[in-house]
Parts: C-alpha cells; structure tokens; sequence
C-alpha cells in the first residue's frame, strides 16, 4: 500500500477528517496492541544510514482489515543514536496506512492499532515524540473538515490559492516547524507547481509559445526530486487533453499550443520529433505493405519466388535494426484490417 502523498485523492482526506470531526473525544488514549493474529507485517528494512539505528527489530504482529492482508507498512520510523526520533515524511505516511482502514472498522479500533504500532516500534524518548505528533495529525484532520467547510467551493484559480493558503496556515498553527516540513513540504512544493501552472494557462497577456517558455522555467525552478515527480502527473494530463481534443477534431496547431500549455516548449519539441519519427515509421510501412501485397498478387511467381521477392522489398526498404520491428507491424496492421472488414 504504497501512496505518494499528494497524489491521495482529496476525497479520502475529507471523509478522514469528516469521520474524525464528527467523534469528539475519540482520540483514544495510548491502548495496548490488540492480540496477535496470523498476519504479520514485513520487517523494516536495515539500509539505515550509519548515525542512524534502526527504531525496531521485530515487526509488530498485528489484527489487520481483510483488504490489509499482503501489504506492508508505507514508510518505517527512525531514531538517532541518543534514541529520538527522526521526523520525515516516512512518519506521515505509515499514520495514513493505519488509518487507511476507516470504512473497514472504526476510528477507535484505526488508531487504536497505530498507537499499538508506535509503541510495539519504538523506545523513549522516540515513542512519546511519535504518540505526540500522531495527536496532532488527528488534530489536523479534525480541524481540516472545518476549513473545507467554510472555505468556497469554487473551481476557479483564486479558491484555489485561497485553499492552499489555508491549508498550510492550519499546518503552521498544529505542527512545529520541523514537523510541518517533513510532512508535507513535497505536497505544498506540488501544489504551488500546479497553481502556477495554471496561472501560466490562464494569462490572456502569452501567447502559446510564451506560455511553453514560462511553463520550462517553472519546471527547472523545482528540486531535482520534485521535477521526477510532477512529470508522470503531466504526460497523463496531457494524454487526456490530447485525446479528447483528436476526439473532436483539432488541428495539429491546436494540439501543439495544449501541448506547450500543459508540459512547456521543450517537451513539445520532443513529442513533435517524435511526431515526426511515428509518422515516417507509418508511411514506410503503408508503402512496404502495398507493395508485398502487389507481390503477393502476381500469379506469374511461385511461391517461393514470391517469398524472395518479399524478403527483398524488406532489406530493401529497412534496415537490419528497422526488420525485427517489421513482423509486428505487420501482424499489428493485419489485425487492425480484419477487425474493420469485420
């Protein structure tokens, strides 16, 4: 169970922070781990930098939800050698996998479990420290409904900023700082890249060019990490606009200007050349295919004269690396044809 944290759907924080606004008083204190049952989580792995040991060595035995069953913590807890805990974003992610179990069980039993996780993982003076800061996260995620109640419901640029603004507000009150940046500095970082983005897209004063320049020098603005992450986000952003606006006929210059909008100039001139490189690949190979169909319909060649013939065009028309593709761009176009006809 394995989520990047602000790609969780927003729907998922608003029914957790809903389930916990609306239980005041249920957050358990810290409860003993429930009995052992046959599922056991995989041990934490042992790549921990030398300054820093290893929180525990055996894994927790632990009653799990049915759709819990085959998965592994998200995330492991780590101490320094004088025992505290280290914060980093590893902490915020195994707090979400527990309390990923709401609709399976209740509140109480979620973070009943976490709290017998922490303190089955970790010794004084880390385990207080990681019973403190899962106090504030529920906190947060009480609180949070309450924001998201008040807040507009807006799809415009400016409801969201507004929300962003808040939201990181809410944050800074409940989190020390070192807690609000080991939790949630990659989803802030991602999420002022995408209100910039957009404000890109709707700025009247660029042109599409300009607007693909503007999108590359917010892209390089973003830590080497972060840049790795936004780009699976926008090639399927991309592929979605794309497809939708073929389905309605646009044009090549309507597809190039989605194209610099959404992933920037840059990467427009290598979808283009790529383009170009499929549509080359294509024509070829509609040539090849009608010509070794004229080949095919010439009764004054046998069938072995036939085959040469074929084998011939082939070395002909593509080079050796071009030919082991050929057999599958046949059998692809074939299908394609009889799939029509039929």
């Amino acid at each position: 169970m394995n989520k990047a944290l602000f790609a969780l759907p927003l729907l998922f924080a608003a029914c957790l922070a809903s389930m916990l606004y609306l239980q005041p008083g249920h957050l358990p204190d810290r409860l003993n781990p429930p009995a052992p049952a046959a599922t056991t989580l995989s041990p934490i792995a042992q790549d921990l930098a030398p300054a820093v040991v290893e929180a525990e060595k055996e894994p927790a035995r632990l009653a799990l939800p049915a759709s819990f069953v085959g998965t592994e913590v998200d995330g492991r807890f780590r101490v320094d050698a004088a025992g505290n805990l280290i914060v980093s974003e590893d902490i915020r992610r195994i707090f979400d996998y527990f309390l990923a179990s709401l609709g399976e069980e209740s509140l109480d039993a979620s973070v009943a479990r976490l709290r017998g996780y922490i303190d089955g993982q970790l010794r004084e003076p880390a385990r207080a420290r990681a019973q403190a800061l899962l106090d504030q996260y529920l906190a947060y995620k009480r609180e949070l409904v309450l924001l998201e109640r008040d807040l507009p419901q807006l799809a415009s640029l400016d409801a969201m900023r507004q929300r962003e603004a808040a939201v990181q507000a809410l944050r800074a009150r409940l989190f020390d700082s070192e807690s609000h940046q080991a939790f949630f500095a990659r989803e802030e970082g991602y999420n002022r890249f995408t209100l910039e983005r957009l404000a890109i897209r709707q700025d009247a004063s660029l042109s599409a060019e300009e607007k693909g320049l503007a999108v590359d020098r917010l892209r390089a603005s973003l830590p080497e990490e972060l840049q790795d992450m936004v780009l699976p986000q926008l090639q399927q952003e991309l592929r979605q606009h794309t497809a939708r606006l073929q389905a309605e006929g646009a044009s090549a210059a309507q597809i190039r200007q989605l194209r610099q909008q959404l992933v920037g100039a840059e990467a427009t001139a290598r979808l283009e050349a790529l383009d170009s490189q499929r549509q080359g690949w294509q024509k070829r190979l509609d040539e090849y295919l009608a010509a070794k169909a004229a080949i095919q319909a010439n009764e004054g060649l046998s069938s072995g004269d036939q085959r040469a013939a074929i084998e011939a065009l082939a070395a002909e028309r593509f080079d050796e690396r071009e030919r082991l593709r050929l057999e599958a761009a046949e059998q692809l176009a074939e299908a394609g044809s009889s799939t029509s006809g039929g």
